[in-house]
């Protein structure tokens, strides 16, 4: 039983491809709706709310790109006609959730000589809409410092790595399993 299982397993073809796909799609998706979002923080007036439409746009950017497992599970059926176990989906998931974390890295560091600025100018916008905010001024102060601070450490390529991966590539694990569990074909049962 279980030496025919492994055999299974190495017969199935390589999800390398729809890995691939997945990940490049959606990496170009997260990082087009994440320009978006930080564009419409720059331009927007400031409020003095924490919690605004642009920053509701950057949960939309993480939901947007946790259902890249489902579409890298949905290929890999569709293309190989292959039993999709849970585990296979899983891995098929996270794997897409690095691959879009490295996808998302390279355009920012490819945005940042177009636009060398926008950094500064959302780490701007921010800071003018917490002094719109009605804190003491101590307060105020502190959860500015924070937030620039954190700001700043999101353009580091090491820690866009570990949280990206930790991010998308959660999400897309759990993806994946929903999409091997919709898309997977099942194995004939041999037993009568």
């Amino acid at each position: 039983m279980q030496e025919s299982q492994q055999t299974l397993e190495n017969e199935q073809p390589s999800y390398w491809t729809s890995v691939g796909v997945a990940g490049l799609i959606f990496g170009i998706i997260t990082f087009a709706l994440s320009l978006i979002s930080i564009y419409a923080a720059i331009n927007a007036e400031p409020t003095g709310s924490p919690f605004s439409a642009t920053s509701l746009l950057g949960i939309v950017v993480c939901l947007v790109a946790a259902f890249g497992g489902m579409l890298a599970t949905w290929h890999y059926a569709n293309e190989y006609n292959a039993p999709l176990t849970l585990g296979r989906g899983a891995l098929i998931g996270l794997l897409t959730g690095v691959c879009i974390t490295i996808v998302t890295i390279i355009l920012s560091q490819i945005w940042q000589f177009i636009d060398p600025d926008m950094v500064q100018q959302w780490i701007d916008a921010t800071v003018a809409n917490f002094e719109a905010m009605d804190l003491p001024e101590e307060q105020k102060q502190q959860i500015i410092d924070s937030t620039v601070e954190s700001m700043r450490d999101q353009y580091n390529i090491f820690r866009q790595l570990w949280v990206g991966i930790l991010m998308y590539g959660i999400l897309n694990l759990l993806t994946g399993m929903i999409g091997a569990k919709i898309f997977g074909k099942k194995e004939a049962d041999n037993t009568i």
